[in-house]
C-alpha cells in the first residue's frame, strides 16, 4: 500500500507540473487539488513529521552513543553530540550532493545486518534491556523477567503475547515507520530529469525493503524471540559488537538525519517565512544566511524531543500515527480522488475549463453539483477507483485514531518504568543504574 501511495503521488505529479506552474512539494499537489486547506494540512503534517523523524534519529543515536560509552556519559549529552553534527551536516542545502552519499548509508545498514545476524546466532540475547524492546505494550513480562537470576528460554509467538490490541497496533505503526517517505516524493521528483527514474527508484526500494528487511526480521525473532529488541543491533549482549553496530548505524543516521532536516527547513522556509513574511530566495546570500540561522534551531527541537521523550519504540508509535500514516496513507489517496473528480468533472460541451489565453477557468453549475458529476463520471472503472479510493482515505483516518489511542497507552505504560525518565543522565538502556 506504501508502494501504491506512492504510485498515485507520482500520477499526480505527472498531472499537475508543468514548466510555468512547477510541483515543487507536498503541499503543491495539495493546493492543486483540494485548495488552501489541502496545502496547509501537508506543509505542516510534512514539516511536523520531518521535525519528528530528526528528533527519532537524534533519539536512536542518543541512545548508540549511550551505550557505545558503556553508560559513562550522561544520557542527555548524548543526543547533543549526535545534533551537533548533525547541524554541520544540514548546511548542506542540495538533495543532489546527499544523492552521492544517500547509497553508502543503505550499504552501511546491509552490513550491519549482516554482522547482526552473525553475532546473534551465536551468543545469547541482551537480556537486561528487553522490557524496553516494545515499551511494555506487546511484551509479557513473565516470559522476560528473571527467577533465581535465570532467564526464561527463548519462546515465539502466533500473535501478540499479551493478546492486547494496544501491543499490535504498536507494532504496526513500526511498520508504518519502515515504510514511509511519501512525504519527501515530490521533492525528489522535482530534481530528476526524467520521471520515470522514480518510479523505478521507489519500487526497487520496496523491493529492496521486503526482501532484505522481512527476511532479516524474521531471523532475528527466530533467534531471540521475546527478547528481540528494537533496533536489534543493540539488542545483541557482546559490548564490542554492539559498538560497531551502533558506530557504523551512527554515519547512515547522520546521512539520513541530515536529509530529513534539509527538505523539513526547506518546507518551513518556503511555505512560512517566503509566504507569510516575504524572505528572500534560498539561493540569494540573505536566503542562505536565514537558512542558516534556521538550521540551529531545529536541531535544538530534535535535541529537546530526544531527551524528553526516552523510549524509542513509544516515539516511533506516536509520530507514525499522528502524522506518518496520513502523509503515506491519508492524503495520496485523497488528492488522487479529488485530483480525478475535478479532472472528469469538465463537460466540454458546456465550453467548461481552464483557457490559457485569458488565464480564466469557467463552470457553468455549482460547485456540489460539480464535484458529484465528477465523483460519478469516467465509467465504471474510474467510478469503482473513487469509491476505493474514499474508502482507503478512511480507513487511513481510522489508523490513525486508532494508532494514536495504542502509542498514548504505550507510552504510559513505558514511563512506568523507573529508569524511563526526561531530561536524566540515566540512560534508559542501563539497567544497573539505580533511579
Amino acid at each position: 500500500m506504501a508502494g501504491y501511495s506512492g504510485y498515485l503521488i507520482y500520477r499526480m505529479y505527472l498531472g499537475l507540473d508543468s514548466y510555468q506552474f512547477p510541483v515543487k512539494n507536498y503541499g503543491d499537489l495539495g493546493y492543486r487539488t483540494v485548495g488552501p486547506l489541502g496545502r496547509h494540512a501537508a506543509n505542516v503534517s510534512q514539516a511536523l513529521s520531518l521535525v519528528m523523524l530528526t528528533g527519532q534519529i537524534t533519539l536512536q543515536f542518543g541512545l548508540n552513543i549511550s551505550q557505545a560509552s558503556r553508560f559513562r556519559l550522561c544520557y542527555a549529552v548524548c543526543p547533543v553530540l549526535f545534533a551537533c553534527v548533525g547541524f554541520a551536516l544540514t548546511q548542506i542545502r542540495t538533495l543532489k550532493t546527499y544523492g552521492c552519499i544517500a547509497n553508502l548509508g543503505v550499504w552501511l545498514n546491509v552490513a550491519v545486518l549482516l554482522v547482526t545476524v552473525g553475532v546473534i546466532a551465536s551468543s545469547p540475547p541482551n537480556y537486561a534491556i528487553a522490557t524496553l524492546g516494545s515499551a511494555g505494550s506487546a511484551v509479557d513480562r513473565s516470559s522476560i523477567t528473571p527467577v533465581d537470576g535465570v532467564y526464561p528460554p527463548v519462546m515465539h509467538y502466533s500473535s501478540a503475547p499479551t493478546g492486547g490490541l494496544v501491543g499490535s497496533i504498536n507494532g504496526m505503526m513500526t511498520g508504518v515507520l519502515a515504510y514511509t517517505g511519501a512525504q519527501l516524493f515530490v521533492e525528489f521528483m522535482a530534481e530528476m530529469r526524467r520521471p520515470m527514474d522514480f518510479l523505478k527508484a521507489m519500487w526497487g526500494a520496496q523491493t529492496f525493503i521486503c526482501c532484505v528487511y522481512l527476511v532479516y526480521g524474521c531471523i532475528v525473532y527466530k533467534l531471540q524471540g521475546q527478547y528481540a529488541f528494537n533496533p536489534s543491533y543493540q539488542g545483541v549482549s557482546i559490548y564490542a559488537w554492539q559498538t560497531v553496530g551502533n558506530m557504523v548505524t551512527l554515519i547512515s543516521a547522520l546521512i539520513c538525519a541530515g536529509l530529513y532536516a534539509n527538505i523539513g527547513i526547506k518546507v518551513v522556509y518556503n511555505n512560512i517565512f517566503i509566504d507569510l513574511f516575504n524572505a528572500p530566495p534560498i539561493g540569494t546570500k540573505p536566503g542562505k544566511i536565514i537558512y542558516a540561522s534556521i538550521v540551529p534551531v531545529w536541531w535544538v527541537i530534535a535535541w529537546v524531543i530526544a531527551a524528553a521523550i526516552p523510549d524509542f519504540f513509544g516515539f516511533v508509535s506516536v509520530m507514525s500515527a499522528s502524522v506518518l500514516v496520513n502523509l503515506t496513507y491519508g492524503f495520496p489517496p485523497l488528492f488522487a480522488l479529488c485530483f480525478d473528480i475535478q479532472k472528469n468533472a469538465i463537460r466540454a460541451d458546456k465550453e467548461e475549463g481552464f483557457n490559457p489565453q485569458t488565464g480564466q477557468t469557467t463552470r457553468k453549475d455549482s460547485a456540489w453539483k460539480h464535484w458529484l458529476r465528477g465523483f460519478s463520471s469516467g465509467g465504471m472503472r474510474q467510478v469503482a477507483l473513487n469509491i476505493w479510493h474514499a474508502i482507503y482515505f478512511l480507513g487511513a483516518l481510522v489508523m490513525c485514531g486508532m494508532g494514536m489511542y495504542a502509542a498514548i497507552e504505550g507510552l504510559i505504560e513505558a514511563f512506568k518504568l523507573p529508569r524511563l525518565s526526561s531530561f536524566s543522565c540515566q540512560s534508559p538502556l542501563n539497567l544497573s543504574a539505580q533511579p
